[in-house]
């Protein structure tokens, strides 16, 4: 480190008074700047990282490739930070990664990537304090309100539609209000002179004014915690549907602003193939309760993880993720997660994708979310940030296919941080039963798995495609999905 980092010492007392003294660097840049020496050894990355990496990635894969280690590390680090300070999952515009970008880059510079999470040690050696705000902290569950004297209300009251706020607009607003330092809710505060007591009276004008209990019984069975709360099982009392209800503890959502923005953008998305949002209600006590379709078929994880799918049901659900992800795309957003944890059956098989917001999360599956966006499904450029877009997702889909052939995507039993480096460094996987596949599949998944993202198809193009005109009928899905729910005890 420069010598410029360390604490410039007083001037004697019996200096000369012309001179004058110079204070302490304020905003200073830890500028990394990585090199290899005579010895095949990384250089100028913070010491907190160079232990992660020698744990995860060997010595000649630090020489050969040491761009791809510098990438990965970065990320890795930058994505548990974010983690750390426990902000929410939210809908993915290309300008948001613009921005993130940025933050990336800031991080690299700053103080606090000269720390790391491994072993709680700075550069120096001294211990760091542990981040108490993680995922992986217990949260408060509320207990559900009694239900109120019988009301005149016969059916639930359609939610009024926002007609001053655009997807457009909402994309804006969020790029507005957020600041270089975003856990600095404070200047959030000041930038967009909204207090809490504001943010829940807009909330409340987005959300149902009447008592969830009305239209919903929920149940004790916890489908899931995360970050953003718990979720429960519930039934429409007026379909007799199951439904899931997110539970958010407002107080402790530090971007209050992405909660009015994203429910103006859930309540105007509607596709048979995505989990759709049905309603909010803002309780007593700053909960806010979002209520999703719920599929009683569960995830395609526990189908691809215990039963063996035919290429025309493969084909199936790609139709559909793709029928999807088409229409995310088509309103400027973009998913970055998908995977066979965020598809939902129907026992019917119905195919739905989920998590593309922070509130359309209805399955809490945390045990392979070991970072922010997973990374085993993640595209190359991710990482690197290159000609980052909307065909991320076309990536994952491909990596989806791969789930579906072998139980599981590439890397998922190296560590996270390995997992970023291989991705990097190898770009498109290895599929082992390569040999075994059909023409037509073999071309679909080369269309996915394009490292070149100019190159790589869209998902208007890959509906097109051949491989998805054998595809099987969706109620083939069912006994695959009565098979898995029998084998891990969910039937």
């Amino acid at each position: 480190m420069m010598s410029i980092f360390k604490r410039r010492t007083r001037p004697r007392d019996d200096a000369p008074s012309a001179v004058a003294v110079i204070s302490e660097p304020t905003n200073v840049n830890h500028d990394i700047h990585v090199s290899i020496n005579a010895h095949g050894e990384l250089e100028g990355l913070p010491s907190a990282w160079l232990r992660q990496i020698g744990t995860q990635i060997t010595r000649d894969e630090q020489v050969n490739n040491p761009l791809a280690v510098k990438q990965a590390v970065k990320y890795y680090n930058y994505s548990i930070k974010k983690q750390e300070k426990g902000e929410i999952k939210h809908i993915i515009t290309e300008p948001l990664i613009d921005e993130e970008t940025k933050e990336i880059d800031k991080y690299m510079n700053s103080k606090d990537a000269h720390k790391s999470k491994d072993g709680n040690l700075d550069d120096e050696g001294n211990e760091e304090p542990i981040y108490a705000n993680t995922l992986n902290r217990p949260e408060s569950v509320p207990v559900i309100p009694p239900k109120n004297p019988p009301t005149n209300l016969k059916k639930a009251p359609k939610i009024p539609q926002l007609d001053c706020l655009t997807i457009d607009d909402t994309c804006e607003l969020r790029h507005k209000t957020s600041s270089e330092d975003s856990s600095d809710d404070d200047f959030l505060r000041r930038r967009s002179r909204l207090t809490d007591e504001d943010y829940i009276r807009e909330l409340k004008k987005l959300c149902n004014p009447g008592d969830p209990n009305d239209f919903y019984i929920r149940s004790n069975r916890d489908l899931g915690t995360g970050a953003m709360g718990v979720v429960y099982a519930a039934t429409d009392l007026q379909t007799g549907l199951p439904v899931a209800i997110k539970d958010i503890d407002m107080t402790k959502q530090q971007r209050k602003e992405l909660l009015l923005s994203e429910i103006a953008i859930m309540k105007n998305f509607r596709h048979k193939n995505l989990v759709n949002f049905l309603d909010a209600f803002v309780m007593y006590d700053d909960h806010l309760w979002v209520v999703m379709e719920l599929l009683d078929g569960g995830p395609l994880t526990d189908v691809v993880t215990e039963t063996v799918m035919k290429e025309g049901q493969i084909a199936a659900v790609c139709h559909e993720v793709l029928q999807a992800i088409d229409y995310l795309h088509s309103r400027g957003t973009i998913h970055r997660d998908i995977k066979s944890d965020n598809v939902l059956l129907g026992m019917d098989g119905t195919v739905k994708v989920t998590d593309f917001g922070f509130c359309a999360n209805v399955v809490g599956n945390e045990q392979r979310e070991t970072m922010v966006g997973t990374p085993y499904w993640m595209a190359p450029e991710v990482v690197t940030r290159q000609k980052y877009g909307k065909k991320v997702d076309i990536w994952s889909l491909g990596i989806m296919i791969v789930e579906m052939l072998d139980g599981e995507p590439p890397y998922l039993r190296e560590p996270p941080l390995r997992a970023l480096y291989l991705i990097t460094a190898n770009g498109r996987p290895k599929i082992v039963r390569w040999g075994q596949l059909s023409q037509n599949l073999q071309d679909f998944i080369d269309k996915c798995l394009q490292v070149d993202v100019d190159q790589r198809a869209t998902a208007k193009q890959l509906l097109k495609h051949e491989f998805l005109t054998g595809r099987s009928e969706l109620r083939t899905l069912t006994p695959l999905i009565k098979a898995a729910k029998k084998i891990l005890h969910k039937a």
